[in-house]
C-alpha cells in the first residue's frame, strides 16, 4: 500500500497529574534532553481508557489502584512520521492521539521507570504547565497545545 494510504496509528497520550496539579513530564531513554508526556499505541484489544491504564502501568509501572479519575479530553492531534520507526513500516503513516487528563492517588516513590525491560523514560518530574511548555520537546507542544488548553480550564472549574 502506497505511504498516503496507510491508517494513522491509534495512540493515548496521558497528562497525568499529581494532587498539587502538576503534571508528570519524562525524558526519553532513546533521546537525551526529549521531555514529554507518557503516551502509546493502542492496542486495538482493549478500549481506550483501557490502553490508557496498560501504557501508564508499562511506562511508569504504577498499578490501577494509584490512578483516581480518567477523563478523556476532547483535544486530538494527528502527525505523519518523519521517519516511520521499523514497528510501522508497512502498516501506519503516522499517530491519531487522543489525550487524557488522568489523577494520580499515589506516592511518588510507586512510580518505577524501569518496571519494563525496556523502560521509554530515563527520569522524571513533575512540572507546572508552563515548565512542560518550556521543557516539552518543540515538536510535540504542537499536540499539548490543546490538550494543555483543557486541562487549564478542568482545573479551574474543580476550584470552584
Amino acid at each position: 500500500m502506497p505511504p498516503r494510504k496507510l491508517p494513522l496509528r491509534p495512540n493515548v497520550c496521558m497528562l497525568l497529574y499529581n494532587k498539587k496539579g502538576e503534571l508528570f513530564i519524562g525524558e526519553r531513554s532513546d533521546r537525551r534532553g526529549h521531555w514529554q508526556f507518557p503516551q502509546g499505541g493502542a492496542e486495538p484489544r482493549y478500549s481506550l481508557r483501557q490502553n490508557v491504564v496498560r501504557e501508564l502501568k508499562e511506562e511508569l509501572g504504577i498499578p490501577r489502584r494509584t490512578l483516581g479519575s480518567i477523563r478523556k479530553l476532547k483535544a486530538t492531534h494527528e502527525y505523519e512520521w518523519r521517519s516511520t520507526p521499523p514497528y510501522a513500516k508497512r502498516r501506519w503513516r503516522g499517530q491519531s492521539q487522543t489525550f487524557w487528563a488522568v489523577e494520580f492517588v499515589g506516592a511518588d516513590s510507586e512510580i518505577d521507570l524501569f518496571a519494563d525491560d525496556s523502560p521509554e523514560f530515563l527520569r522524571w518530574r513533575w512540572a507546572s504547565v508552563a515548565t512542560v511548555r518550556r521543557v516539552a520537546d518543540s515538536r510535540r507542544l504542537k499536540g499539548y497545545d490543546g490538550a494543555l488548553k483543557e486541562y487549564i480550564a478542568l482545573r479551574r472549574r474543580g476550584r470552584r
